[in-house]
């Protein structure tokens, strides 16, 4: 029996509140040959916009990854995102991660659980981690044994959340 991890990317693993407003400026780069630099927890495009890391998120995953399945929920373009996640070299961390262009993350948590079913995890525990509780109502009466942690309002850094996590 496995815990599945969904964490959000928007305001929980990164400080980028809004990134679908990025999008069509990434989308651009998309095409021609883009151009990014990583500065430890920071990522610039060729135009110069930024997206930070929260700090301790590299070292939370690393922990997370030993103790639970890891996944993403996010209100995203995955084409955008992905290689984002690639570059600060954590994408690796994630399985069946979910950043589609639609706010429903009920939806998208049970494919993940589904997919991890059909290859034969047994999922004892959902824990969704997001920065907004805007979604949390829905997740909950899609999918069953969740357990629902708003970051910065439960927890304040990500070693707050590993040992609310240890608690378990």
């Amino acid at each position: 029996m496995k815990k599945l991890l969904v964490l959000d990317l928007d305001g929980t693993l990164w400080e980028q509140k809004d990134m679908p407003q990025m999008v069509l400026k990434f989308e651009v780069l998309r095409f021609k040959d883009p151009q990014f630099k990583v500065e430890g927890n920071l990522f610039i495009d060729v135009y110069g916009r930024e997206v930070r890391l929260f700090e301790g998120t590299r070292e939370f995953l690393e922990w997370a990854k030993e103790r639970f399945i890891l996944s993403i929920a996010s209100w995203n373009v995955e084409e955008i995102v992905q290689p984002i996640l690639e570059a600060f070299g954590i994408w690796e961390y994630f399985l069946f991660p979910k950043m589609e262009n639609h706010p429903d993350k009920a939806d998208m948590i049970r494919r993940t659980v589904e997919q991890l079913e059909s290859l034969g995890y047994e999922i004892k525990e959902v824990v969704y981690v997001d920065d907004k509780a805007s979604h949390v109502e829905n997740v909950k009466r899609e999918v069953p044994n969740i357990k629902f942690i708003h970051m910065w309002a439960d927890v304040k850094s990500f070693e707050e959340l590993k040992e609310f996590l240890d608690k378990d």
